[in-house]
């Protein structure tokens, strides 16, 4: 294990719980599986008896740990692992702050399809680039984009960047039908929140660090 992951695991990077996307899981999913499962926190919150919980993970420790939640775990890169994932077999696949991490994150949720259930969806959340305090400390103030080793939106792991638009074109572009797309985390100080409303509504979606979205293949 590297530095880095060394650091991740201090900041409690694999134990984030993540309860604000419990409502995005359809309560009729019975077959889930997280993409970046971490320590399997967010898989404990999801299971029921008649529920097959599957988790994938990169950090071997991290995996291990899961494996005392989940019903399955495979422990390496999606990428890598994809070949041993049933197939139409999820009636949910889940990213919680995953997609930004990869390097072609369209090409990843074009490869879910083919895993997900007749009815299955797709649920993600993704950091939002224009959330406000992004834009005023690092745009605006500080004029700089320096990635930072702590976590956040400039999170020195992260590969791809995304806004409220580019998050729906990749799903669009991809043949997905967005079911449910919203911000999640709005900022909480009151003067990020004058200066978003200053804008009359132009930086509406800089409210949220995250978007949360459901996505389900378009069958043809």
């Amino acid at each position: 294990m590297d530095h880095s992951t060394n650091h991740k695991t201090e900041i409690g990077y694999f134990q984030n719980k993540r309860s604000e996307m419990l409502k995005y899981i359809p309560a009729t999913a019975i077959r889930i599986l997280e993409v970046g499962c971490g320590e399997g926190s967010f898989c404990r919150d999801l299971n029921r008896p008649d529920r097959e919980i599957w988790g994938v993970e990169m950090n071997e420790a991290a995996a291990g740990k899961a494996t005392e939640v989940c019903t399955f775990v495979l422990q390496g890169d999606f990428n890598t692992i994809y070949d041993q994932l049933p197939k139409n077999h999820f009636d949910c696949v889940i990213f919680n702050d995953v997609l930004e991490h990869i390097y072609s994150p369209w090409d990843t949720i074009q490869m879910v399809k083919s895993l997900l259930s007749p009815t299955g969806v797709l649920v993600s959340s993704i950091p939002n680039f224009r959330y406000i305090s992004n834009l005023i400390t690092e745009v605006l103030i500080e004029g700089e984009f320096r990635y930072k080793p702590e976590g956040g939106i400039l999170d020195d792991t992260h590969i791809r960047f995304f806004t409220t638009k580019s998050i729906r074109r990749m799903f669009d572009e991809q043949g997905y039908e967005v079911l449910v797309h919203e911000g999640i985390r709005p900022c909480k100080s009151w003067k990020e929140k004058l200066f978003v409303n200053l804008t009359f509504g132009f930086l509406k979606d800089a409210r949220f660090k995250q978007f949360a979205t459901v996505a389900k293949p378009i069958r043809l």
